[in-house]
């Protein structure tokens, strides 16, 4: 059956809620048991401010394990992606404006590139639902004015996301269609190389929608992308594609060969394999944490580290630091509780899940996490409730 709100035959992005807070949220999660407590990470702390609060929050972590966050809060005029910076994690700056300062900016994705440079990616919205996707970059001499990096007209476009190759090369990722009920979000890639844009390249096909799409760099400098296709709020297929010197490869249904799935995020280690999770949501619910490690065309088997546990599990992330740990996030609800997740991996298995921290209040959201230099992890989340979200800042040291 079509998903809460949707008919068989509508777009589904005419039934997004642009605050990001999830239906399901509304119903009675699934019993079991709990997590144990409060895992090893540090204090979280509040890096938005009421009452604009801070939503989808994005973390990069420099080549000097400076920490770039950017997010998008709520203010008269629209709203506006925000940017922050930090050195030790306690201490922020005053949040700087990315985008423009009117109308609804949404979807931040951030990269930190060696030369110390800070790329931003980020969707405009107007009151027809028309939509275009922006880059704008941070140099020493501030921000670059936000370029259109998505065609003009009758389109709209979602979930953007960028990644950094060597030298000046940038991936990047989004979905968007036409205008109109009758047409279909498809997933499309293009690439920045030697200054120039390379023309878009669409992977799904028009029948259904892609849903999200990611893209993220190899240590190596290739990128692997990923992005869901189907009915929306329900089962979707999850496909991945390797991207190369400028590149595109053939999609890989890798749902095929594990579990449904949706928002797949990776983790490349520097011994050559890849790591991708996502979650599985069965009738409209998010039940399933998966893992998948290997490299295209040669995963090896499912791992489900939310597995025996009660409550909604959704929108994991995973990372992997220089000593080969790996740290799996995810949100998760069970009605009377709901906080971030952590899981570790050291090569024996992952570790029963643990709180990132006891925020108690509202619902966690969308989150990001990365590795630095001395193998801690850095993680940013938002947490509230609908319409109202504040984003949280946490370190772990394994």
């Amino acid at each position: 059956p079509p998903p809460e709100g949707m008919n068989p035959n509508q777009s589904g992005g005419q039934v997004q809620d642009p605050s990001g807070f999830p239906s399901f949220h509304n119903h009675p999660a699934p019993r079991g048991p709990a997590p144990s407590g409060v895992g090893e990470f540090s204090q979280a702390i509040r890096i938005s401010s009421p009452p604009s609060g801070g939503y989808r929050p994005q973390i990069a972590v420099g080549a000097d394990d400076t920490r770039h966050v950017v997010f998008y809060d709520r203010v008269d005029e629209g709203d506006v992606v925000r940017y922050l910076r930090s050195s030790d994690g306690q201490v922020w700056n005053d949040p700087e404006q990315v985008s423009f300062a009117e109308g609804r900016n949404w979807g931040p994705d951030i990269v930190a590139r060696d030369d110390g440079s800070v790329v931003v990616v980020f969707d405009k919205a107007e009151e027809d639902f028309r939509s275009r996707g922006y880059l704008t970059i941070r140099s020493d001499s501030g921000w670059s004015t936000p370029s259109a990096i998505t065609p003009a007209g009758g389109r709209e476009v979602g979930s953007g996301h960028v990644a950094h190759g060597l030298g000046d090369t940038l991936a990047y990722v989004n979905i968007g269609k036409a205008l109109g009920p009758q047409h279909r979000f498809r997933a499309t890639g293009r690439w920045y190389v030697d200054g120039v844009w390379s023309e878009p390249q669409t992977f799904s096909d028009r029948r259904m929608d892609a849903w999200h799409s990611n893209v993220e760099r190899r240590p190596d400098g290739s990128m692997l992308f990923g992005f869901d296709v189907g009915q929306g709020g329900s089962e979707t297929t999850l496909y991945l594609v390797e991207g190369r010197d400028g590149a595109w490869g053939q999609p890989e249904d890798i749902s095929a060969t594990s579990h449904p799935g949706e928002r797949p995020h990776f983790a490349f280690g520097a011994d050559g394999v890849d790591h991708v999770t996502w979650f599985h949501k069965e009738r409209g619910s998010p039940i399933h944490i998966y893992v998948r490690s290997g490299r295209p065309g040669a995963w090896g088997v499912t791992s489900e580290p939310s597995a025996g546990y009660g409550g909604y599990h959704f929108d994991p992330e995973i990372e992997v630091n220089s000593d080969g740990v790996l740290c799996l996030i995810w949100g998760w609800d069970s009605g009377d509780d709901a906080e971030m997740l952590y899981s570790l991996n050291r090569g024996d298995g992952w570790t029963p899940p643990l709180k990132i921290a006891d925020v108690d209040w509202g619902k966690p959201g969308l989150s990001s996490i990365q590795a630095d230099s001395q193998g801690r992890f850095h993680v940013v989340w938002n947490q509230g409730v609908r319409g109202t979200n504040e984003v949280y800042y946490a370190v772990l040291e394994p």
